[in-house]
């Protein structure tokens, strides 16, 4: 996609945003996703990655060979010496598991192969169905947790993979985060505008999360009750559940939500983002749920969180300037209290080095 017209940020915001984003672990691929024997490409932060499994383990390299850069994700998995390597098609240099090339078909007798016939290698990591890939030598926070994933009173449901979003990931994790547009961009499923008021807002740090709580009513569905068996809102409003959330958003770019209604009911949705540009960012989801565990009944989950995510994409995509804008602009009007989790989510990346700019 151009960034240019007037709706990109500078070239100098883009970059801050890319370099704040570097030290962080970002979804990038389902595990299923990868081939046995087949590389893959994808893109983070404006930066080509080639996923590939060598010798058993996911390897993350930069998807450009030091030759003539081409795109190593074209390439093959190929043996040399009793080790899986990855081969470029192009001329066939071949490199092993830590990005150093180790096999050059036109390379003379008697020479070396050149010292900086390397490519960088990224840390890697898979966990909850994932591969997770961090561009810098040490990540800030460990993956973002996510209990439920391994409690057996949970069922959680298969992972989603959307397509990719044309908003920064930030804004993605800010509409989710965000609860007073409940009731109007999602009416009749998490919010009514008969009761339009921001409930209290408890907003506090713990360690690498960003912590939110609060208790409003919501439309009964899915989400808020097992709509299998009988009505029980508890507080007299016809239809409406009261529910309190608690969302842990494990910056930059994660975010937990807890669901807690009556009858110790929990409906968790969990949410990772993937940047592969400041303005082109995928999502991953989770639904985990304590009640009605029944896997057949998944899909009517997943379709109430299609109808809510439909829902956000077309007003997080509209959202301009693409980047946040710094609170010094007033481009951006938050007001307290009704949006404190996200007031206090953005001085937050700022203050973790997460660029905001225009």
């Amino acid at each position: 996609m151009s960034t240019q017209g007037l709706d990109a940020p500078s070239q100098e915001a883009i970059l801050g945003y890319y370099e704040g984003l570097r030290p962080f672990w970002h979804p990038v691929l389902p595990i299923d996703a990868l081939p046995p024997a087949q590389p893959v490409g994808v893109e983070l932060l404006g930066e080509g990655v080639v996923l590939v499994r060598l010798n058993g383990e996911v390897v993350a390299l930069q998807d450009l060979c030091r030759h003539f850069q081409a795109r190593l994700s074209l390439g093959e998995v190929v043996e040399h010496e009793g080790q899986q390597c990855l081969m470029c098609i192009y001329h066939g240099w071949t490199y092993d598991a830590s990005g150093q090339c180790v096999k050059i078909p036109q390379l003379t007798p008697g020479r070396e192969i050149p010292r900086d016939a390397r490519v960088p290698r990224y840390q890697v990591h898979e966990r909850y169905g994932l591969i997770w890939v961090c561009l810098a030598e040490e990540p800030r926070y460990e993956i973002p947790d996510f209990p439920e994933f391994e409690d057996a009173r949970f069922h959680v449901g298969p992972l989603r993979a959307y397509e990719p979003w044309c908003a920064s990931g930030p804004r993605m994790i800010m509409g989710a985060l965000d609860d007073t547009h409940f009731p109007w961009t999602h009416e009749g499923l998490l919010g009514d505008r008969e009761h339009p008021d921001p409930p209290d807002h408890k907003v506090w740090r713990d360690g690498p999360y960003l912590m939110s709580q609060y208790t409003i009513l919501q439309p009964r569905n899915v989400s808020t009750a097992d709509v299998t068996a009988a009505p029980d809102t508890g507080d007299g409003s016809d239809g409406l559940e009261r529910i309190t959330y608690t969302n842990y958003v494990g910056i930059p770019n994660v975010i937990r939500l807890v669901k807690d209604g009556d009858l110790s009911r929990q409906y968790v949705i969990w949410l990772a983002v993937c940047p592969h540009r400041y303005n082109q960012t995928s999502s991953f989801w989770y639904v985990a749920r304590n009640y009605d565990r029944d896997p057949a009944h998944d899909r009517d989950y997943e379709s109430f969180e299609d109808q809510v995510r439909a829902q956000d994409k077309r007003v997080v995509e509209s959202q301009r300037p693409w980047l946040l804008p710094p609170f010094w602009t007033k481009i951006e009007l938050p007001l307290r209290p009704a949006d404190l989790p996200l007031i206090e989510y953005q001085k937050w990346l700022e203050e973790l080095g997460v660029a905001v700019g225009l």
